[in-house]
């Protein structure tokens, strides 16, 4: 859907006046203005004028800017620097932090960036935050704040401290024999549960806040009443359809050698979040989990909806309220003590959410926490080479792997094709992966809740391996749920084939009687016509794929997981071919223009 709703919001703000609006608008001019309203609480004419020129559609509150930016120009980056600009300088001229939190909800709300619950939960979620790094660094202006947040062509980020770069070590010839066999394990994936502990059937879907469904909202809409199983629209996943999802797994699947779970199990209700809650949310999923498989082992990572506040990983930090360390603690006891992971993993848990792991000989996982590098992780703004040393581990971890002539499988919630990841962290983690390629035979990601892929191209534009999306569990947004269990070869650990498993939400919403009917809805060689899954197959594939109907139908349908709200919308071909072209990493697409 990204496609489409980027489209639809750039024609929708050009149409409305949005983006020239707010090209006739200083930035220090409405930096100005705010400063004026926040120290007198009265709205001068000039005021009323830009905020009425700068105030957000309804219809684009919950999008994210980061996409906004780079399409509408300068407009978002104007909202976001004039905003920052001044209560950065309230701040430093001795304001407090209750005078500030104040301010921000008011602004917040008139400029329709959210509800004033929202907002309002928000602000006092994250400020104390960032008021801590923005004390901490008064070097700090509005320019790199929102530079780090909005990274584009039209809001760039400048400053040296966030240009760094992970010593690699270049020198190695080691050559791994790649021993195919005939011996073939099973690897489930199963990613973005989004349980939503406070979901209501028949509760109101169209609620107009970033998340539905939920008890406590304004009353029912008699047209948007939530599902028995979930809903298409902005809503999350009850108990029950996580335990169906959990319970069909196991029935169905019996030769599972393992499973990857690749990070979300808390909902979006970013705006009302708490330790305790997502602490009980956390163990009761793990708890289904293992009471469900049993003996089967899960290798788990982090999402960017664990924390408390939401996307926020704390470098190593002394103040409690601040630190992220509790849900690493949280998550290092839940994963040994399942007996998941070996004792050894705890201390790296511990330092910033990732480990490693060798199952059998000859075979390692690794397992990142990407979401550091995520623009709204406040600390990046704080400590913003490599958070946690975890990329110079990553590079150490794969030179030891390479000496001891092992395959790698690595999980990671953010997918390496996603623009949401700071650009120098992203750059130096492909550095990585094109160095160690002919060791990593595939990657492993969600977040997107989308059916994709991605392929990785080195220095010399040669398709080097491939990152498989799982998809997820929630219906979030517009999409089927679905899980995948990938046919792995014992030999190189490379992915010969997966099947992808999901059911018809609607279908399942009709008669709430009957537990809804999971099919494989494809296995991914027979659905696009390859021989094998190799990177070098599927780069061949990629270009004849773009100029063929047949395929970009087939591959967009499936990207939606063949949910109608998201299929019913208007995209021709040149708008599909787009999806095709968000796969490649690391190479200039000339078959895509």
């Amino acid at each position: 859907m990204w496609f489409k709703i980027l489209s639809f919001s750039v024609l929708f703000l050009i149409a409305n006046g949005f983006v020239s609006n707010i090209k006739d608008t200083n930035v220090h001019s409405f930096a100005n203005e705010i400063e004026l309203w926040a120290k007198s609480n009265h709205e001068t004419e000039l005021f009323k004028d830009m905020i009425k020129a700068l105030k957000i559609p309804t219809e684009l509150q919950n999008l994210d800017w980061r996409f906004l930016a780079a399409e509408t120009n300068v407009a978002i980056c104007t909202i976001c620097r004039g905003t920052v600009q001044s209560f950065l300088k309230l701040r430093r001229e001795g304001s407090s932090e209750e005078d500030i939190k104040n301010k921000i909800i008011n602004l917040c709300v008139l400029l329709n960036i959210q509800k004033e619950k929202v907002c309002k939960g928000v602000v006092e979620l994250n400020l104390p935050i960032i008021l801590y790094i923005v004390d901490s660094k008064p070097n700090l202006t509005g320019s790199i704040i929102c530079g780090v947040v909005l990274e584009s062509k039209s809001c760039p980020l400048n400053d040296p401290e966030f240009d760094w770069n992970i010593n690699i070590d270049n020198n190695s010839s080691i050559v791994i024999t790649e021993n195919k066999t005939e011996e073939q394990i099973k690897i489930l994936q199963i990613t973005d549960l989004h349980y939503d502990p406070l979901y209501e059937i028949n509760g109101n879907s169209n609620c107009g806040e970033p998340v539905c469904c939920r008890k406590g909202q304004n009353e029912t809409n008699v047209n948007s009443l939530a599902g028995f199983w979930g809903d298409y629209e902005s809503c999350d996943t009850p108990w029950h359809a996580i335990t169906n999802a959990l319970t069909h797994i196991k029935d169905t699947h019996q030769d599972i050698d393992f499973m990857y779970f690749t990070g979300d199990i808390i909902d979006h209700g970013v705006w009302e979040t708490s330790k305790e809650g997502n602490t009980q949310s956390l163990v009761n999923v793990y708890d289904k989990i293992h009471d469900t498989f049993k003996n089967i082992v899960l290798y788990p990572i982090f999402g960017n909806h664990e924390p408390h506040p939401l996307n926020q990983f704390s470098p190593n930090i002394s103040q409690d309220h601040l630190s992220t360390s509790w849900l690493y603690d949280l998550m290092a006891n839940l994963w040994i003590g399942y007996g998941w992971l070996p004792e050894s993993t705890r201390s790296t848990i511990l330092q910033g959410g990732y480990y490693t792991v060798t199952p059998r000989k000859g075979f390692r996982i690794i397992a990142l926490n990407s979401n550091v590098c995520y623009s709204y992780n406040w600390w990046l703004l704080y400590k913003p080479r490599d958070p946690n040393n975890q990329l110079q581990w990553l590079a150490n971890t794969l030179l030891e792997a390479e000496k001891n002539n092992e395959f790698v499988h690595i999980l990671s919630h953010i997918p390496p094709n996603s623009n949401s990841c700071l650009k120098t962290w992203k750059r130096e983690y492909l550095r990585i992966i094109n160095r160690f390629s002919h060791l990593i035979k595939a990657e492993f990601n969600g977040h997107t809740h989308n059916d994709e892929i991605a392929i990785f191209y080195n220095s010399d534009a040669i398709a080097k391996h491939i990152a498989w999306n799982g998809g997820s569990i929630t219906a979030y947004s517009r999409l089927n749920p679905n899980y995948k269990v990938y046919t792995v070869n014992s030999g190189d650990y490379a992915v010969t084939d997966y099947e992808n498993w999901m059911y018809d939400l609607s279908a399942a919403n009709k008669n709430i009687h009957i537990k809804p009917i999971w099919y494989k809805s494809y296995s991914f060689k027979a659905e696009y016509g390859l021989s094998d899954l190799s990177a070098k197959s599927l780069s061949n594939w990629l270009p004849l794929a773009v100029k063929n109907e047949t395929l970009l139908n087939i591959y967009y349908r499936n990207f939606y997981k063949q949910a109608t709200p998201s299929l019913q919308g208007t995209c021709d071909l040149n708008c599909k071919k787009q999806y095709l072209c968000r796969i490649v990493i690391n190479l200039d697409a000339n078959f895509c223009k």
